[in-house]
């Protein structure tokens, strides 16, 4: 009996929802909202990987970056990374979109985290026919952690070439 050797990335770039949640009167994320991002980035960590993440860096809003030197850290930061990790969000979050976009233009293997019931773009439910990307559809965050592993070995494992002549 053979048993398949599961593979785990070494480095990851987590994205999601940030500037429009950040509370205007307090300067940072609610606590309820860094937990989901939170406990994403841990998952990884304790798997030993590298966690790339623009929520920690900028601590939670308390500490944003200037437009030109954020976006050109997280373009060079998802290049790195082995694997993109992502929630969209609800309602949607155009700079996570941004960075959808630039993952698949890069090629990399991608999980995009989908609320269940929630209404999402055709670009983003059809991005599977361009590029190497797994879906988890959840209703909390827990779903995500029992499906996370196996949706980022699906992806670092899938061969054969994306679509390019649409």
């Amino acid at each position: 009996m053979t048993t398949t050797q599961r593979v785990t990335p070494s480095s990851v770039f987590v994205g999601g929802p940030f500037y429009g949640l950040v509370n205007p009167e307090t300067g940072v994320m609610a606590p309820r909202d860094q937990s989901k991002i939170n406990r994403i980035i841990e998952h990884f960590e304790q798997g030993g990987a590298k966690v790339y993440n623009a929520h920690r860096r900028e601590q939670w809003g308390a500490q944003f970056l200037t437009a030109p030197v954020c976006t050109k850290l997280d373009y060079t930061e998802i290049a790195q990374s082995d694997v993109f990790v992502a929630y969209p969000g609800v309602p949607v979050s155009p700079g996570t979109h941004v960075e959808v976009g630039w993952a698949s233009a890069l090629g990399k293997p991608m999980v995009l985290l989908l609320e269940r019931d929630a209404k999402h773009t055709f670009l983003v439910i059809g991005l599977e026919t361009v590029a190497n990307v797994e879906f988890i559809y959840f209703d909390e965050v827990d779903e995500i952690l029992e499906q996370l592993d196996d949706a980022v070995h699906k992806v670092l494992t899938r061969t054969g070439p994306v679509r390019t002549d649409i």
